[in-house]
């Protein structure tokens, strides 16, 4: 198990406590003169880990005291584009999906092939800190559909270990790409995924804390993400646990819904009923060696000398339904698919809350702003630096999301349903259609079917978060209800028409 102990550090004027101490590690280890005195970033990405259901800060308490509580916490953390390949392209561009391309995980709109195709690649958080000077490097999941070119190394990365099959999503037997090498991992103690980027992570900032430029790391386990397992050292301590029961989860009257929801609803129950709880108990375990890796790296910083100067972000790619609306997985428009953990501490950032509107599209020019690179203008984000000082005046109040998936009508090939009146099960996948949706600091507004049916024909929802935070109620499904919000929808279509086409500083 990595070794943690207690240290001081003047960064937010708080003494850090690393659990677990060990005795005999010293922090004498020779600091090289820095030639650069620019700031190091550090990004550590979760995969699925929503900030609604699952109790974060209890399961990764390390990773609580090391960055949340000597940071800021963004408890309005959100991501745009609520699934793996869209999250993570806006994350390395600053953009929103309608304008990397990528919408989702596969196809004409999704994966790793929409985002080359699309020249993304040549203006990346990696090519922008490259291109100045700074020794760049990641580890772990990169984009849905690498697998297709195993080979591939994108432009800006000095230090490249990202995984090239679908393995690495159950921590066991799957392949990096270690720099142009392909490295085979199996089933052994070690070869847990989250651990093997834990330890490239501080081989990474030890030897680049040597070299005295400044770096970048990117770490991207798929933790929690299904299915990967506790590690091998937390199974016994990872014990049943059922997801909560929060007031939407398996929600008895989605008649309110779209139809594509009401219409595989019960199958959908079925599927939660089967697989939540186990989901949820996995989840919780998986996260432990997750925190335990936040606590390795952050130690690495401090025993070579550069925690003082290194920013920190924590957050997720998006986040995941537990059975919220009968839902799994994430893609949807709702708060469970759409809100993550967000914290960041490094220079001159001290402890607090904000509810300030936290994107995944801000984490690019925040990191470029660090660095002192002037945000691009295509980047749709904006430099969380002002509102990480505390000031939040003219700071956005709203923002679109968007999905662009195939599930026309909410199916398409695996999971069982009986056919009615008949003894022949049916299979489908359980997917979503495309919608577009703008977010409010009160009104969630989603219009469903973006890409598949004509503006007649969509269907649309319409939430106040002030009274009903659990989106239980659509105002818009009756007749009385769209007449009694009509002034609200009309300035909600309007203002989602704008930021669905919005680009660079019209976004901001």
């Amino acid at each position: 198990m990595r070794r943690v102990r207690l240290f001081h550090r003047s960064m937010g004027s708080l003494a850090v406590l690393l659990l677990s101490a060990a005795a005999g590690l010293s922090t004498a280890s020779a600091v090289p003169e820095r030639h650069d005195d620019r700031p190091n970033i550090v990004l550590i990405l979760a995969d699925d880990l929503d900030a609604t259901t699952t109790p974060v800060w209890q399961a990764m308490p390390r990773t609580a005291a090391l960055i949340r509580d000597r940071g800021v916490d963004f408890s309005h953390g959100f991501a745009p584009m609520p699934i793996c390949c869209a999250a993570r392209s806006s994350i390395l561009t600053g953009q929103y999906g309608h304008n990397t391309g990528v919408l989702t995980n596969g196809g004409e709109v999704g994966g790793f092939q929409a985002f080359r195709d699309n020249g993304n690649e040549s203006h990346t958080i990696a090519t922008y800190l490259h291109d100045a000077g700074y020794r760049t490097g990641m580890a772990g999941k990169y984009l849905n559909g690498l697998e297709n070119d195993p080979d591939h190394i994108p432009a800006g990365w000095d230090d490249w270990n990202a995984g090239i099959d679908n393995f690495l999503y159950s921590g066991y037997n799957y392949a990096l790409n270690e720099n142009g090498r392909h490295v085979k991992y199996g089933v052994a103690p070690k070869d847990y995924e989250t651990d093997v980027i834990a330890d490239k992570s501080e081989r990474f900032i030890t030897d680049a804390a040597a070299s005295g430029k400044p770096f970048f790391w990117y770490a991207a386990s798929t933790s929690p993400h299904f299915p990967i397992p506790p590690a091998p050292r937390h199974l016994a301590e990872t014990t049943p646990s059922a997801a909560p029961r929060t007031p939407n989860y398996q929600e008895a009257d989605v008649s309110d819904k779209p139809s594509w929801l009401v219409d595989t609803a019960t199958a959908r129950a079925a599927t939660i009923a089967l697989t939540n709880d186990a989901d949820y108990t996995n989840r919780l375990g998986a996260l432990r060696s997750l925190d335990e890796m936040v606590a390795g790296i952050v130690e690495t910083l401090d025993r070579t000398g550069q925690l003082d100067n290194t920013y920190l972000i924590f957050t997720s790619d998006n986040g995941y339904s537990l059975g919220a609306h009968r839902l799994t997985q994430k893609m949807a428009p709702y708060e469970e698919s759409m809100r993550v953990p967000l914290v960041i501490a490094g220079p001159g950032i001290t402890r607090a809350e904000t509810d300030a509107m936290g994107l995944s599209i801000d984490l690019a020019p925040t990191i470029l702003d660090w660095a002192g690179i002037t945000t691009p203008d295509r980047m749709d984000g904006r430099s969380l630096r002002r509102v990480l000082g505390g000031d939040t005046d003219a700071w956005r109040v709203d923002f679109t999301a968007e999905y662009g998936g195939p599930g026309g009508d909410g199916r398409n090939g695996i999971a069982q349903e009986q056919v009615p009146g008949t003894d022949t099960p049916r299979m489908y996948t359980l997917d979503m259609p495309s919608w577009i949706a703008v977010r409010t600091d009160r009104y969630l507004y989603v219009r469903w079917y973006e890409r598949e049916r004509p503006l007649a024909d969509r269907e649309y929802e319409l939430y106040d978060l002030t009274v009903d935070p659990y989106q239980l109620s659509n105002l818009i499904k009756t007749a009385d209800g769209r007449v009694e919000h009509a002034t609200v929808v009309a300035e909600l279509d309007q203002r989602l028409s704008e930021l669905s086409v919005c680009a660079g500083a019209g976004c901001r």
